[in-house]
C-alpha cells in the first residue's frame, strides 16, 4: 500500500503532447499566463504535478527549433520527472500487449525500437492513482484518452487542467 501525504491533492501526471500544448498556447514568457505557469511550478514543489522519464527523453529528443521545454524540464527535474517504477513497467506490460495491434504506437518509432511513453504513463497512473493529462483526441478509440478510460486512468486535457486548478482569466476592473 502507498501512503499518499498529499492531502487529498489530486497528482497530474503530464504527457509529451500536454507539455508541447500547453508552452505553444501558453508561452512561458507572456505575462498574460503567468498564473498558469505558477500554479504549475507551485504543484510541482509540492509532488503534485509530475511527468516520467519516458517524457523527459521524448522532450529531450525533440529536434525542433523550440527548445524552451528542454530547458523548462531540465530546471525542475529534482521534482518533475520520476522514474518509470517497477510496477509501472509489469503494470504496461497487459498495454501494450493490448494495444500492439490498434494503432496506439508510432510506427515510426516501432521501427527505430524506441519505447514509447504512452503506455508507461498510463500504468504510472493507474499503479499510483494519478491523473493523467494529455493533449491527444478523446475521440479516437487508439489515443491516451481513450486507452486510459479502458484502464481505469482519469485523463483529462490542458482546458479541464485549468478548469480543475480554478484558473482563469478575468478582465481588468475599470
Amino acid at each position: 500500500m502507498e501512503l499518499n501525504f498529499y492531502q487529498g491533492n489530486s497528482v497530474y501526471v503530464i504527457d509529451t503532447s500536454g507539455l508541447i500544448m500547453l508552452e505553444s498556447t501558453f508561452k512561458y514568457d507572456n505575462p498574460v499566463f503567468r498564473a498558469i505557469w505558477e500554479e504549475i511550478e507551485e504543484l510541482i514543489k509540492q509532488g503534485c504535478f509530475k511527468t516520467i522519464d519516458f517524457v523527459e527523453d521524448e522532450i529531450n529528443s525533440y529536434e525542433g527549433k523550440e527548445e524552451f521545454l528542454k530547458k523548462w524540464v531540465q530546471k525542475w527535474k529534482k521534482y518533475l520527472v520520476v522514474s518509470t517504477d517497477a510496477a509501472s513497467i509489469n503494470a504496461a506490460i497487459p498495454i501494450i500487449n493490448d494495444e500492439y495491434k490498434s494503432g496506439f504506437f508510432d510506427a515510426k518509432k516501432q521501427a527505430e525500437g524506441k519505447e514509447e511513453a504512452d503506455p508507461y504513463l498510463i500504468a504510472y497512473c493507474k499503479i499510483h492513482n494519478c491523473i493523467l493529462i494529455t493533449n491527444e483526441s478523446k475521440v479516437k478509440p487508439n489515443k491516451i484518452p481513450s486507452v486510459s478510460k479502458k484502464n481505469e486512468v482519469k485523463c483529462i486535457d490542458i482546458n479541464d487542467f485549468l478548469i480543475e486548478r480554478e484558473l482563469k482569466m478575468e478582465r481588468k476592473k475599470s
